[in-house]
């Protein structure tokens, strides 16, 4: 029989309200990105060759009117559509976009803290559209193709301004290992007209690796992001790079048939750096060593709940180096989520129950959090 990936982590004993969505990565303490060690819908954003796993669904993440900038309380709206065509499988998503390089080309700070990397005027990664295409052959493999692309032309004597962003990802799966790289090849914005040369450019690259060993997965992930700003022709251009290693390992435990609890740790290490035109760079190196525990149960069959807790051990700290270096103990990196799934036959709604970080919020059910998060998915 052929080993089917590293799904056999656990998930192939739920049903499919545990293939779901951002509310309920959110819940299990990982990043809405894709996890390295719970396979989710989400992981085809990670590895492209998923599309072979996640296939026959609709999915929307419901999104808010204050959305600038994705958060829990003001998470964006996306969506997209996924299908089976014989040994291929096809997907198209919507909405998918750049948040973090999207508040800073607004004129927000760089990777390291400091300066202003952007303009408020320049036009934001937006109306992104990502095409999926993936096979089997024995072994799986999957292609992304990201695209984006905005316009400003108020007309008169007003600036002409745009956007454009390409990214590729390429993704195998050959029985426990798993790999993939996704490519940033461009997000820029520019300006023209009075303020001519105004130019924002994005590129990064976000390679990753994973292994399982029967209950057991190792991962590993690197990004390096760079942003170059340029506020008109003949100033100068300010740099902000970003740069993230992350090892780790997770096991799983099948509690039963329908319930599962994971522990997992993980070394992280993120150093941020921003070169101004002229002075002194500013590099903030962030290093981690988080361990989450996370669980999910199907309690009945039209409800599924699940949580996670995490928190920094031994490792935590910040050091920031200008002309003089700090060194601090990251505070408050204690996180407790919740969230639930409803399964009204193939069509599945997942929700945020709680969610907090820190001493403020941790573990504190409030109706501000409670369904701050839903994704509505089908299943055919």
């Amino acid at each position: 029989m052929k080993k089917q990936i590293v799904i056999a982590a656990g998930l192939a004993v739920l049903s499919t309200s545990a293939f779901a969505t951002k509310a309920r990565l959110e819940a299990l303490g990982q990043d809405n990105g894709g996890s390295h060690y719970i396979q989710d819908t989400r992981s085809i954003f990670r590895n492209a060759a998923h599309v072979n796993n996640f296939k026959n669904y609709v999915v929307t993440e419901w999104g808010t009117a204050a959305a600038t900038a994705e958060t829990l309380t003001a998470p964006h709206a996306e969506g997209g559509f996924f299908r089976e065509m014989g040994s291929f499988a096809y997907g198209l998503y919507m909405g998918n976009e750049a948040n973090a390089q999207n508040t800073m080309r607004a004129g927000g700070a760089g990777f390291g803290g400091t300066g202003a990397y952007g303009a408020a005027a320049l036009v934001a990664h937006d109306n992104a559209l990502d095409l999926f295409f993936g096979g089997d052959m024995g072994v799986q493999w999957g292609a992304n193709v990201h695209y984006a692309s905005n316009s400003n032309e108020p007309g008169g004597a007003a600036l002409k301004r745009e956007q454009s962003a390409l990214g590729l990802g390429l993704g195998m799966i050959m029985g426990d290992l798993t790999a993939s790289v996704n490519l940033g090849l461009s997000d820029e914005s520019k300006e023209d007209g009075a303020t001519a040369g105004t130019k924002f450019d994005n590129t990064g690259m976000e390679v990753n690796f994973g292994y399982g060993l029967g209950d057991l997965q190792l991962f590993a992930e690197y990004d390096k992001d760079t942003v170059k700003f340029t506020n008109g022709t003949g100033v100068a251009e300010i740099k902000t790079e970003r740069t993230e290693l992350v090892v780790g390992l997770a096991k799983t435990h099948e509690v039963s048939s329908t319930a599962r609890i994971t522990a997992a740790v993980a070394y992280s290490s993120v150093n941020g750096k921003d070169t101004p035109a002229t002075g002194t760079a500013t590099e903030v190196k962030n290093t981690n060593l988080p361990v989450t525990l996370t669980f999910e149960t199907e309690a009945n069959s039209w409800l599924t709940l699940r949580g996670s807790a995490s928190q920094s051990v031994l490792i935590n700290s910040t050091e920031t180096v200008t002309a003089t270096t700090t060194k601090l103990t990251n505070a408050d990196t204690t996180a407790v989520n919740a969230g639930a799934t409803l399964s009204f036959g193939k069509l599945k709604v997942d929700g945020s129950i709680g969610a907090g970080t820190g001493a403020a919020k941790a573990g504190v059910l409030t109706l501000n959090t409670a369904m701050a998060r839903v994704g509505v998915h089908y299943w055919f």
